[in-house]
């Protein structure tokens, strides 16, 4: 029973002391407090961490303005950089659209250059492309279509070669401005007569008597040979040269056109 005592009466004075140590510390930190307020020292401690605080409050401040600045703007060069692609592409497809609409505008012209002509018999006309992709220049053929070898190949109406060889499902083509082309009888309205033939750069107008009178921008056509109609327009003169011999006159003729720069060809049978 005293040993009991004992340890109850132990305990009730550590709880005392405790109990006794928080109201003093609750007092000394009133009387702080109080002393604080009453000298103003309170004030003057939460300005000073104010004056303290407010430089790195601004400084978090602005860090944050610029980095949601710098995000801003890296979002909006992205979207003007997807849009300046996507206006890229739809430029394109316009420049392709813009390129197949006037190709074929060109070829409407000349099928209605064709279409238009008085002197050309449908069924003695086949229409075709030039192919580019070859070493040397040739048309597409139909399989079933008989075109002989030495046919007139014209490009709006002008003569500019004249079939050379058929293999399958395309000719190749003898153009006139090549050396070694097939020689055409031509002659002027006039009635001036020479052959047509090529030096390798250019188609000249030779074989004209050295008495006969031709004139620069003079027309040349076809006189009439196997496989070739005559009437048909070779060129005109350009120039004229001197001749091989003095017995006779050469021209330069210009054509306009050019088997390269053609979307259709058209082959006389």
């Amino acid at each position: 029973m005293i040993n009991i005592s004992y340890l109850n009466l132990t305990t009730f004075n550590e709880v005392a002391k405790s109990r006794v140590a928080e109201l003093l510390m609750t007092l000394v930190l009133v009387f702080v407090v109080g002393l604080l307020q009453f000298t103003k020292m309170d004030q003057i401690i939460l300005n000073r961490g104010r004056q303290l605080g407010n430089p790195f409050l601004l400084v978090n401040i602005n860090l944050a303005k610029t980095v949601n600045s710098t995000v801003s703007s890296v979002r909006q060069q992205q979207l003007l950089a997807r849009r300046v692609q996507d206006l890229e592409l739809k430029l394109a497809q316009t420049y392709v659209q813009l390129g197949e609409l006037d190709q074929l505008e060109k070829e409407n012209q000349q099928l209605r250059q064709l279409l238009n002509s008085t002197d050309r018999t449908l069924n003695r006309v086949v229409l075709t492309q030039p192919i580019l992709s070859f070493a040397q220049p040739v048309v597409s053929i139909p399989r079933d279509m008989e075109i002989i070898e030495g046919s007139a190949v014209l490009i709006e109406g002008t003569l500019i070669g004249l079939i050379k060889e058929k293999k399958n499902d395309v000719a190749v083509v003898s153009l006139l401005w090549q050396k070694d082309a097939a020689l055409v009888l031509a002659e002027t309205p006039s009635g001036v007569q020479g052959i047509v033939r090529g030096d390798g750069r250019r188609v000249i107008f030779t074989e004209i008597p050295i008495d006969e009178e031709i004139e620069i921008g003079q027309r040349v056509l076809t006189a009439g040979q196997r496989g070739v109609e005559g009437g048909l327009f070779v060129g005109e003169i350009r120039s004229i040269i001197s001749g091989e011999s003095s017995a006779v006159k050469t021209a330069v003729l210009e054509q306009y056109v050019s088997f390269y720069q053609a979307s259709l060809v058209e082959i006389r049978l």
